[in-house]
């Protein structure tokens, strides 16, 4: 897609970029964005409808959701391919939410649902008029691999009930499964059979002709069998009615008490609708070659938000499985979710007692078919292979997800990514170097054994800027590598060509490993210093302690210089 010509694009065309893509579509993008369209709104209706289910609300709030986040997102939105909506995990962290408040009637529980989604906007919002985009830079693509595989088994399972015929199955993970495990003997053979056989249908199909909305077409299919056949005398409970018409605009009726109660609710919602929505859309960012604006997002899902709040939904995101489907289709722009949204809104106007006879395993086996692509073996084979202590962050998150929820295995994953950069950047990789033959280079001695030595010399590099987190375990490194030199070393050279940065505390740590050296005989050099290092040495005094700063010193300088000093010393 083309991108506007201004290098300084005004402050409107930033908070709405709508602003800078439709100016420049193109005629022949339409029938892409077209299909796109019709393609995810068959997609989202049975997916929309069961995820309403699995936040406790009726059907038609997820279909407002759907219909009504899209347009927020067309015109706030950066994504070309991104589509918003609800989402399995968001309606888990909803339902979890909101049983906290014991809410027995259903108005008043769908009032709630709504004021949650207005305060997860506004939270946005906030964010945005801050900057805080930056924030989910720290959650890492090991945590989110971890987290998608483990809500994916988490949703997965709270989809066996009705797949069972169970009734009942709530709680955690861990309930879900004992309870369904100590009911085993209610299993309804009809309910499971027809679900089965869907999910089924699913796999085979979805590998046959992907292109396709395989989940509308047996969506269609239950119903005109529970409509002609005596199937629906089994016991298979179905959707029921569903009310027809576009979603009624309001304020929900709350009190201060009520949104004070739904606030630590509302910050995990927004924290998770935010992280799976960057997810989302930076895996079509790069796909597709073009920047994703992590800070204007914030500003795209608190408008959905605020939208989906006054039109009686609840809580959305980008989903990455809609998104997938969008793409697939040859979605060109944010005007394929325009289309979807108006292509559901036809459908609550004048189709939704179509659904009525909606089987409950039919939408348990969609919602399993649609998450199963969470779950990212190739991506967790690598983080194994590659860095085994990602991987375990990995599986951290998802246990957290499994054991205690949603939220809580992506803060477990996160404060473990944390505590490892923390580990790393107080722990950095030191190496001794030797000169590399025929040449003035140095290099790691223990991948170059080769590497020449001078006699009495020790050269030590530190592959990380010096700070005070890392000092007390350099300076540990050092003195032990001279250790092990025993009293052969006259002169150590620090080489801080992969250091970019010294803190005080490691000027300071620099300075003590002199002075204790130099009680020693040993005479202790600094090299390859940058400019800024250079400067805050100087600042500190310590050209004074290790004499000359400047650029020319280099490793290869310092001990050609000691050697003539020795030369000279014993004539």
């Amino acid at each position: 897609m083309s991108n506007p010509t201004s290098s300084t694009p005004s402050l409107l065309s930033r908070l709405l970029p709508v602003l800078n893509w439709a100016p420049h579509y193109r005629r022949d993008w339409l029938g892409a964005d077209l299909l796109a369209g019709v393609t995810v709104a068959a997609f989202c209706i049975p997916e929309s409808m069961a995820y309403a289910g699995l936040a406790g609300l009726p059907p038609q709030a997820g279909l407002y959701g759907s219909l009504l986040a899209v347009f927020a997102y067309a015109i706030f939105g950066t994504s070309r391919q991104a589509a918003i909506g609800p989402t399995s995990a968001l309606s888990i962290l909803v339902a979890t939410g909101l049983a906290g408040l014991s809410l027995k009637d259903p108005a008043r529980y769908a009032e709630m649902a709504a004021l949650l989604a207005l305060m997860v906007g506004a939270i946005a919002v906030v964010a945005r008029v801050f900057r805080l985009g930056f924030l989910v830079n720290f959650i890492s693509e090991s945590v989110l691999t971890g987290f998608s595989a483990g809500a994916a088994i988490y949703i997965a399972t709270t989809q066996l009930g009705k797949l069972f015929g169970i009734e009942g199955a709530h709680g955690e993970f861990v309930d879900r499964i004992a309870y369904l495990f100590q009911h085993r003997g209610d299993t309804n053979p009809w309910s499971l059979g027809l679900g089965v056989a869907v999910i089924a249908v699913l796999l085979v199909t979805e590998k046959l002709a992907p292109r396709i909305p395989w989940a509308l077409v047996v969506v269609a299919a239950s119903i005109l069998l529970m409509m002609f056949t005596g199937l629906g005398g089994h016991g298979i409970r179905i959707t029921g009615e569903i009310p027809s018409g576009l979603p009624p605009f309001r304020l929900p009726s709350f009190t201060l008490a009520d949104a004070q109660a739904l606030l630590p609710t509302a910050f995990a919602v927004f924290l998770l609708s935010y992280v799976e929505g960057m997810g989302v859309v930076r895996t079509f960012a790069a796909k597709h070659k073009y920047p994703a604006d992590a800070n204007q997002e914030l500003l795209a899902v608190g408008a959905a938000n605020v939208v989906c709040g006054l039109g009686s939904s609840l809580p959305v995101g980008c989903s990455m499985s809609r998104s997938a489907v969008n793409d697939q289709a040859g979605a060109k722009t944010p005007l394929a979710g325009a289309i979807s949204g108006l292509l559901l809104a036809v459908i609550v106007l004048f189709f939704t007692g179509a659904f009525t006879q909606l089987p409950e395993p039919v939408l348990a086996a969609v919602v399993m078919i649609a998450v199963k692509g969470l779950v990212d073996i190739p991506a967790l084979r690598r983080l194994l292979r590659v860095s085994p202590r990602e991987f375990w962050i990995a599986l951290a998150a998802m246990a957290g997800v499994l054991l205690f929820g949603m939220l809580e295995g992506v803060m477990i994953g996160t404060v473990l990514s944390l505590l490892l950069l923390v580990w790393r950047a107080s722990n950095p990789s030191t190496v001794l170097l030797g000169r590399i033959p025929g040449t003035e280079l140095y290099s790691d001695l223990a991948r170059h054994p080769d590497n020449e030595i001078e006699p009495g010399s020790l050269v030590f590099r530190v592959n990380a800027g010096l700070f005070y987190a890392n000092a007390p375990n350099v300076k540990a490194d050092l003195m032990e590598a001279i250790g092990q030199q025993g009293k052969a070393v006259r002169l150590v050279v620090i080489d801080l060509s992969s250091s970019p940065y010294v803190d005080v505390a490691a000027a300071d740590m620099l300075a003590e490993c002199h002075e204790e050296l130099a009680g020693q005989g040993i005479t202790l050099r600094v090299s390859n210093m940058n400019g800024e290092v250079r400067d805050m040495m100087r600042r500190d005094g310590l050209d004074k302690v290790f004499g000359d700063l400047g650029p020319a010193q280099s490793v290869e300088s310092i001990v050609g210089q000691w050697k003539k000093a020795g030369a000279r010393a014993s004539q």
